[in-house]
């Protein structure tokens, strides 16, 4: 899954002026949609803000840059984009399709929320247009119409959504419309299916009217807005009085050519209190800084600006007993790299590490925390943490606050209890990489759990990979029980499940800690495989019944029903 910037606003409203342009010469009442979200036209090359799900997707020349997706054989290749809390909203774009065989299809999405469901109106063959609403896979149709479906012409297609009105146009030719309940909110998206297709001048604005009847399709459908017209060709205008965006954002350039030059200065930036998602999206450079995000500073995004997390590094090299410059040292918290505090924060595509050299200190303490995680709603999505002893510090505000955090197709290597800490964790399709200590009989443990007991859902391993650089074979061990302070209220929970072990990992898995015994915590395995996944009587298997309640859903879910699973 790979990941545009949100326009800085100035920009935006010029590209957003000249859309709402043209749309004037479609006829039909429309929804009152004023305040610019977002646009795209491709133009800065990357794919940076959009969120991949299949296909091979790039940004080539046609005219002016445009996105393609050029995967034929792929049956749902997707793009993602904007907030999952946007509510009413239009989305428009220009469609090519480039290929569009009997079962494919070119489709613009709208209110997405989550991979599999949305609002679409798609492109189809035998000049078929059709608005759907898509559920899991199932489709409901809201609206159809017949209308010339050319490959290599460009199209405009246009989707409004307002309470559960939804409405559809193909240039300016309503669709249809319908009575949606699939969903209240969600980011904006392009999809083919065992097609191929070019996207260019993706616009959203919000709105909240409900549409009138339409009026009668026009004669003639008008001409698309010309490639031209591009917030590159138009000089930037002010921000309209009252209309500020949902989503802001910044750019971080280490040669000077964004807004800052700094992470930390980027996240000073955001307002305090801030209510709306706030991208601040990364170029690619190694950034030797400690960063933190603070607790009145939620809704922010780390985003790595060419989808390659390896092209952007966030690192420092503190250890817990590296001295403090006013005297002390700085301990495993004061360790770490970066600290996150604020709610709702993601990151994509991007590196954090801490570097501290083992070999070339002495001290007592020698934990490097890479991650430090106090809040809750997190995500993680094709993230790389590395570092050695307590890489990941996965925690919560406070001992009876859950810290939720949800960890897709990422790589987290270390040695020593490099996952760690009372969070809620779900690690989905990651890479978990134990490296050699040179030892052979223990090369480290991949987790140290401090789950408090009052929390069912500790750390689990979904899908996983777990795998070494060079440890020598029935060394590792899955995991032992962190007690802080010797606080027996922390009962670890940690689960690995349908996950491929290597030979690393030892035959018995699990071991004591600090003198609390593991068969204590709430240690377990299912269904496994790999030669490191040998079932002994020292590895407690969940049974299908229980298995049943220890899915990303069941762990990430909470009071208020949290999905970040697309």
């Amino acid at each position: 899954m790979r990941t545009k910037r949100l326009r800085p606003l100035a920009v935006t409203v010029a590209a957003l002026t000249a859309a709402l342009l043209a749309l004037t010469q479609f006829g039909g009442a429309r929804v009152a949609h004023a305040a610019p979200l977002f646009s795209d036209d491709f133009s800065d090359g990357d794919l940076a803000g959009w969120s991949r799900s299949g296909g091979t997707w790039s940004v080539v020349s046609d005219g002016s840059p445009a996105l393609q997706q050029a995967k034929a054989a792929t049956d749902n290749a997707r793009l993602f984009a904007g907030s999952s809390s946007w509510a009413d909203q239009a989305v428009q774009a220009r469609v090519k399709p480039l290929t569009l065989p009997g079962n494919g299809l070119v489709a613009l999405l709208a209110r997405a929320n989550g991979a599999t469901s949305y609002y679409r109106l798609a492109l189809l063959p035998g000049d078929q247009v059709r608005l759907e609403a898509v559920r899991s896979g199932t489709v409901s149709p809201l609206g159809a119409v017949t209308h010339p479906v050319t490959t290599g012409t460009w199209h405009t297609l246009r989707i409004e959504v307002a309470g559960t009105a939804v409405r559809g146009w193909v240039d300016g030719v309503p669709v249809g419309s319908g009575t949606g309940t699939l969903t209240a909110t969600g980011r904006i998206g392009v999809q083919t299916g065992h097609a191929t297709a070019r996207f260019d001048d993706v616009v959203v604005t919000s709105g909240g009217s409900t549409p009138t009847t339409p009026t009668a399709t026009p004669t003639s459908a008008p001409p698309s807005p010309t490639p031209t017209v591009t917030p590159t060709t138009v000089p930037p205008t002010s921000t309209p009085t009252g209309t500020p965006p949902a989503d802001r954002s910044s750019v971080v350039a280490p040669d000077g050519s964004g807004d800052f030059t700094s992470v930390q200065a980027a996240v000073d930036a955001v307002p305090t209190g801030n209510s709306s998602r706030y991208t601040i999206t990364i170029r690619p450079g190694t950034y030797r800084e400690t960063v933190s995000v603070p607790a009145g500073k939620p809704y922010v995004s780390f985003v790595g600006s060419t989808g390659n997390p390896r092209d952007v590094v966030i690192v420092y090299d503190n250890a817990s007993g590296t001295p403090k410059p006013g005297g002390g040292t700085y301990g495993t918290s004061g360790s770490a790299s970066v600290t996150i505090d604020g709610n709702d924060f993601t990151a994509r595509h991007l590196t954090f590490a801490n570097d501290f050299d083992e070999a070339a200190h002495d001290y007592s303490a020698e934990q490097a925390v890479a991650v430090l995680t106090r809040a809750d709603r997190l995500v993680f999505d094709d993230v790389r943490f590395l570092g050695n002893q307590d890489t990941l510090y996965h925690n919560s505000a406070s001992a009876d606050a859950v810290g939720r955090a949800y960890f897709r197709d990422c790589y987290v290597e270390g040695d020593v209890d490099f996952i760690f800490g009372r969070g809620t964790g779900v690690f989905d399709g990651c890479e978990i990489r134990s490296l050699d200590r040179g030892s052979t009989g223990n090369n480290g443990y991949v987790t140290a759990a401090s789950t408090m007991t009052s929390n069912p859902y500790g750390l689990l391993f979904t899908r996983c990979a777990l795998t070494t650089d060079a440890a020598a074979a029935q060394s590792v061990h899955l995991g032992r029980p962190w007690h802080p302070g010797g606080d027996v209220n922390a009962i670890g929970q940690v689960v690995f499940r349908d996950s491929v072990l290597g030979a690393h990992v030892k035959d018995s898995p699990w071991t004591d800690m600090s003198g609390f015994s593991w068969r204590d915590a709430r240690f377990a395995e299912y269904r496994n495989s790999g030669p490191g996944s040998t079932v002994t009587a020292d590895r407690p298997q969940l049974t299908d019944a229980q298995a049943s309640s220890y899915t990303p859903q069941q762990y990430l879910a909470g009071a208020d029903d949290w999905n970040p699973i697309p």
